[in-house]
């Protein structure tokens, strides 16, 4: 795991230097004539000796490479090369990238198994290629100026570039609040894109072409039985948990409790019955969590541990944290309004005191397996087709009116019930969205400055979904709805909090779920076991029950979260109301005061839930405050 940093069409090494990402080395090439340079970080995890060092070059010198990642199917490529004659001067994967190369070209990201973010650069060809793996797990940021070319891991190595405009994307800001994050090539600041998931940028002679090269197909198998698949996600899934474990350092495995970090420490306990494993996760106050109507895990992640016979460790989240929110902004580089960044912080910087340096992450499951309400939700809404949807449609919101009177706007069953409702006269894309979104079209049509709203036009899909929905390849609404969740919910938002919270302490997180090979035969199990009846995520489950308590894998699913409510409610208020007060927002010229007003009267009074777009507000302001005002420099509340 590692940081990169280059451009092409310029002569820049003074903007070599990734910002961070790598404690272990640095090293930077560059060629004046040919106008390229590339810039490395490095966290030592395969090869640690110094013959490891990046850039690396080809033994003649025409090709270089600056590379972030790792390549877990590198041994089996390394041992057919040399058996062709080639020589390797080094034991890490970089070296069998350029070898790679040479032999096959632009097509051998094809042969890729890993999580990968690089930059090559062919002299013969005088072409720059920068690739991104086939579902973004690694970041890659990216400006064109003219002829030339600037990309990095992070977005504030970027902003060394004095020429960049800090000014806003607006689109993407209507993206945001309504994500929480925002999908696609966009990011929030005008003109600095994201290489998307499995996609592939060639410059050469001042011009550049953005391709995909990876696209996951969703055709089902119907000959396996159900007990047949179950025992192909077993096999598939231990093999590939073993794969991800190579490692020269020491490795442990994120532990919430939950099925997904479970399942990998129990296939990790499988692949080395003796090893020592350690497993690192938090702890909540129970009062705190009480509040939010949500679950405490650590007394489950502790009977995995038993179970398993694995060391556990934790560490205690309490209200100071929210003290490092202005850290988190500055490391995630991108504005993020989930507080899930402050536990997967702390553990990771738990791990890495403790001296591990890889951990295993849970993230992936529930897209590949369909784990998430959102998943039941589709398939009620085939159940109950008959009814018609003026019926149904009445029933819902009868049942919304009544949770809603009965236990407040804030409660978790009324919440749930309205976002159901969103759905259910939808279809298509329009759907997922009504799922997916965390504000209503009526708010962010309503909150911008007057004037903005009708150009953003918030209400329509954002491009990028709209693509991202024409892309789908396969049969199947519930398969496009993970497909579209791993566009651009697990690429754009967890992956990148997941990387960047655990980059912040030089440690790099891996995650098994999205092993090419595991999700390819993910994608062939057809729908109706993934969800069989009411059962999220059955051939999983099934496959888990012979390492698990039953009652752990078929335990009501939980977020691996914070309690926001009792943040925004207590901590942060005096913060809330200042910074989103209406003399500052409406300095900022960018929403109306009044409404932002309403929004946070609303929220206290209980009326309507406002939480996480009120958190949203604060985080973008705090962001804008980091990346806007200020070219990636870390504030203070």
């Amino acid at each position: 795991m590692c940081g990169i940093a280059g451009y092409a069409g310029a002569h820049r090494p003074d903007l070599l230097e990734p910002a961070h990402r790598g404690p272990d080395d640095a090293g930077t090439w560059h060629d004046a004539d040919a106008g390229i340079g590339l810039g490395h970080r490095r966290l030592s995890i395969i090869d640690l000796s110094p013959a490891g060092h990046q850039p690396m070059q080809n033994a003649d010198g025409s090709v270089w490479i600056s590379y972030n990642g790792e390549i877990y199917n590198f041994p089996e490529h390394r041992d057919r090369l040399e058996k062709n004659g080639y020589c390797f001067k080094s034991h890490s994967d970089t070296e069998v990238l350029l070898a790679l190369y040479e032999e096959k070209g632009l097509d051998f990201v094809d042969e890729l198994n890993g999580m990968f973010a690089f930059a090559l650069w062919d002299a013969n060809e005088q072409r720059l290629v920068l690739a991104r793996d086939h579902a973004g797990i690694k970041p890659l940021y990216y400006w064109q100026n003219g002829n030339q070319l600037y990309f990095a891991s992070e977005m504030k190595a970027l902003l060394k570039i004095p020429e960049i405009p800090r000014r806003l994307h607006m689109p993407s800001v209507a993206d945001y609040l309504r994500f929480l994050w925002v999908p696609g090539e966009h990011t929030l600041l005008d003109g600095v894109m994201k290489l998307e998931p499995g996609h592939r940028l060639v410059w050469k002679a001042g011009r550049m072409e953005v391709s995909r090269w990876f696209q996951l197909g969703y055709h089902e198998d119907t000959k396996p039985s159900p007990e047949e698949w179950v025992e192909q996600v077993h096999e598939t899934f231990v093999r590939t948990t073993r794969r991800q474990m190579v490692s020269d350092v020491p490795l442990g495995a994120f532990l919430s409790g939950g099925l997904d970090s479970s399942s990998i420490v129990a296939c990790m306990r499988e692949a080395f019955p003796e090893r020592e494993i350690t497993s690192y996760t938090v702890r909540f106050d129970p009062g705190d969590m009480a509040k939010e109507q949500g679950i405490d895990d650590y007394p489950y992640a502790r009977r995995v541990a038993r179970a398993l016979d694995v060391r556990l460790k934790s560490v205690q989240i309490d209200p100071q944290v929210i003290d490092l929110l202005p850290k988190m902004i500055y490391h995630l580089d991108e504005a993020d309004a989930d507080p899930a960044v402050f536990p997967s912080y702390l553990i990771s910087k738990l791990a890495r005191e403790d001296g591990t340096t890889v951990l295993l992450s849970g993230t992936g499951g529930d897209e590949v397996f369909f784990g998430y309400r959102s998943h039941q939700a589709y398939r009620m809404y085939e159940r109950y087709r008959w009814l018609g949807r003026p019926p149904f449609s009445w029933a819902a919101g009868l049942a919304e009116r009544v949770a809603t009177n009965m236990l407040g706007a804030q409660h978790l069953l009324a919440r749930r019930i309205e976002k159901f409702r969103r759905g259910l006269d939808k279809s298509g894309l329009d759907r997922h969205l009504a799922l997916a979104e965390w504000s209503s079209t009526q708010t962010r049509e309503s909150i911008f400055a007057p004037g903005l709203a009708a150009e953003l036009r918030p209400g329509d899909p954002p491009p990028s979904l709209q693509r991202y929905f024409d892309e789908f390849q396969g049969e199947g609404d519930l398969n496009c709805h993970s497909h579209l969740l791993v566009e651009t919910f697990l690429a754009a938002h967890n992956f990148n909090y997941t990387d960047k919270s655990s980059m912040a302490v030089s440690l790099e997180a891996r995650v098994p779920f999205m092993d090419v090979e595991l999700m390819q035969l993910c994608a062939r199990i057809p729908e109706k076991y993934k969800l069989r009846g009411n059962v999220t995520k059955w051939p999983l489950k099934t496959a888990m029950e012979r390492y698990l308590p039953h009652d752990l894998i078929h335990r009501g699913k939980t977020g691996f979260g914070a309690p926001l409510r009792k943040w925004v409610r207590e901590d942060l208020r005096e913060v809330i109301e200042y910074l989103l007060g209406p003399s500052h927002v409406e300095a900022r010229g960018i929403f109306d005061g009044a409404y932002v007003k309403r929004i946070l009267d609303e929220n206290a009074e209980g009326r309507v839930d406002h939480t996480y777009l009120i958190y949203a507000l604060l985080t973008l302001e705090l962001w804008m405050q980091t990346f806007v005002d200020q070219p990636g420099v870390e504030v203070s509340l």
